[in-house]
């Protein structure tokens, strides 16, 4: 005798649907009413929330959902709204892939979603390299993600320069989320991480709590020294961009960090566990500032009931040893610093002074990085390490130093035109506004204006022609530059050179062998950069894909579907502008 559907147990039935997808439960219950009782049982779908979803946006408060007893929450509900924008962000990436033009109202969109919108684009990042269109999916899935991840990043930030009370390993993260494939997207994250050193601290050092604070104070940095969470392995390059980043070094095995990054490190834990720990801003150096509570001293002596105990110093990148206040003060002696000076730097440093100087840190990283390129294998896109750096500087540096703000601004803009221009309503939001009534407040409108207008235009059209039959070299052809050696790849050209006169002059243009009436072709090099180049210097190659540098092949889904392993290049995606390449 066969059995149908109809005569089973609802217990059964029930888990038989957990191994389904909810869409077959949703066609069940349509297809008679006995069903419709166990197709809209409540734990089914917090199951279905549960193994469908992993990342919530916060105002879900997932956690107080999932603690509260089931029939209290309308699971069914949440998984339908789920998944609707689940589907709606991937009709929002379809789009960008298919069209150039309105791309960042499309970004816009998809950020609104939140933190919903981050396991449809984790999906799209790790698409198989089957897919028709792999290339440009992963890097515009990536993008999409990354702006999400700095949305929430930017207002904590905004918050310092509001004198919010923010923690300060949530300033100082901020730096991550930033930085694709940081393994960070927000604070809970790395709030987890910090919550997993102190979990493993109190199994070493189970009486932490009844310990006196420099007792304490002691233990934590023994600890952290111990298990290599403070301080840069031997015989690393002690300026490496990856070391100015707080995920960065809880997430890498190695953990290293510069000595402002220990400090904050330490800050944490020692906060965790009742410790008053703040960075102490020492000139070339971060140490921290242990305070004992108000009316003890740090060996958990009472003083008077309004007496502050005289605090200790501490070096976690360096020791596990406190620092004798004497000898920071020879050192401030030897630098010529007067009393005021020492005092104001052996005290406690805000929480906004933490992070420029980690800013200043990442911009001189960077500009090594640039003065000597090639020199080392970088792990941090650096493109994004300065993007964050100048966030931060111009939403917290003094406005009483101008120039410096100019200069950070100007850099800003032009990364913002060229790398992230998906970023303009967050400019228009936060950073407009702190140069109102100034000549900068109108350079910045501006140049907002001509982003936006530059994206929703749609691209002029650039069909082969008879007068374009000189242009030798098509558009996802690798080449390496005769000059120069550098691998890049074709992503546009014009049939003679296209720039400005003063570009020309400067580039020594028409001292070339074919001058400036030769083609020209806008082409991405390996190190992530776009020039324009001379067909002169072109000489192309046909690599397989595994002998091509590994950022030039994650930078070509900005303009390319795929690689044909065949003709051995790319495949075009942007056939709105070229469209017979």
């Amino acid at each position: 005798m066969v059995l149908s559907l109809n005569d089973l147990p609802e217990e059964i039935l029930h888990n038989i649907l957990l191994f389904c997808h909810p869409c077959g439960s949703a066609a069940l219950e349509r297809t008679a009413q006995r069903f419709r009782g166990v197709t809209n049982e409540p734990l089914l779908w917090r199951h279905y929330c549960q193994s469908h979803f992993r990342f919530w946006a916060r105002e879900h408060d997932m956690q107080a959902k999932l603690s509260s007893a089931v029939s209290t929450v309308d699971w069914k509900e949440l998984y339908v709204s789920r998944h609707l924008v689940d589907s709606a962000t991937g009709r929002l990436l379809d789009s960008i892939l298919t069209s150039q033009t309105g791309r960042i109202e499309k970004f816009r969109s998809v950020v609104n979603f939140g933190y919903d919108a981050k396991d449809t684009l984790l999906r799209n990042i790790s698409i198989d390299s089957d897919a028709n269109d792999y290339l440009a999916r992963r890097y515009y899935a990536e993008a999409l993600l990354t702006c999400l991840h700095r949305s929430i990043a930017i207002p904590e930030w905004v918050g310092l320069r509001n004198d919010d009370a923010v923690p300060l390993v949530n300033a100082l993260g901020a730096f991550d989320l930033f930085i694709p494939k940081s393994g960070f997207g927000n604070f809970d994250e790395i709030n987890g991480r910090m919550d997993e050193v102190l979990a493993r601290l109190l199994l070493e050092y189970p009486d932490i709590h009844n310990l006196s604070p420099r007792e304490r104070a002691s233990a934590i940095a023994r600890y952290l020294r111990a298990h290599n969470l403070t301080g840069i392995e031997p015989g690393r390059e002690y300026h490496s961009l990856e070391h100015n980043f707080i995920g960065i070094a809880l997430d890498d095995p190695e953990h290293n960090s510069l000595p402002l990054t220990s400090a904050v490190i330490y800050c944490d834990v020692a906060q965790r566990i009742g410790l008053t720990a703040r960075p102490c801003g020492f000139p070339f150096h971060v140490h921290v500032i242990v305070i004992p509570p108000t009316g003890y001293d740090v060996d958990g002596n009472m003083l008077g009931i309004e007496t502050r105990g005289e605090p200790i110093y501490m070096d976690p990148f360096r020791s596990d040893k406190e620092i004798p206040v004497s000898d920071m003060r020879t050192q401030l002696d030897f630098l010529g610093a007067s009393p005021v000076e020492q005092s104001a730097v052996l005290g406690e440093s805000k929480t906004s002074d933490i992070v420029l100087r980690c800013s200043k840190n990442i911009l001189n990283s960077v500009q090594r990085i640039i003065q000597a390129p090639g020199a080392q294998s970088i792990p941090v896109d650096v493109g994004c390490a300065r993007y964050a750096a100048l966030w931060s500087s111009l939403l917290l540096s003094s406005p009483l130093r101008p120039t410096e703000l100019r200069h950070h601004l100007l850099w800003f803009m032009e990364l913002l035109a060229t790398d992230f221009p998906s970023d303009i309503y967050l400019v228009e939001q936060f950073i407009a506004p702190i140069f109102r009534n100034t000549l900068e407040f109108e350079h910045i409108m501006e140049s907002l204006h001509v982003i936006r207008a530059v994206d929703e235009i749609p691209k002029q059209l650039k069909r082969r022609s008879t007068e374009h039959k000189d242009v030798s070299y098509h558009v996802g052809q690798v080449f390496r530059h005769r000059r120069y050696n550098y691998t890049s790849v074709i992503a546009g050209w014009d049939a003679e050179c296209g720039a400005g006169e003063q570009w020309m002059m400067r580039m020594g243009i028409d001292r070339l062998q074919s001058g400036r009436h030769q083609s020209f072709y806008h082409v991405i090099v390996e190190d992530r950069s776009v020039r324009y180049v001379a067909e002169e210097n072109v000489q192309i190659i046909t690599p397989d894909i595994s002998e091509l540098p590994p950022t030039l092949v994650a930078v070509a889904g900005r303009h390319f579907k795929r690689w044909d392993a065949v003709t051995r290049e790319f495949v075009s995606n942007i056939t709105d502008e070229y469209p017979n390449d």
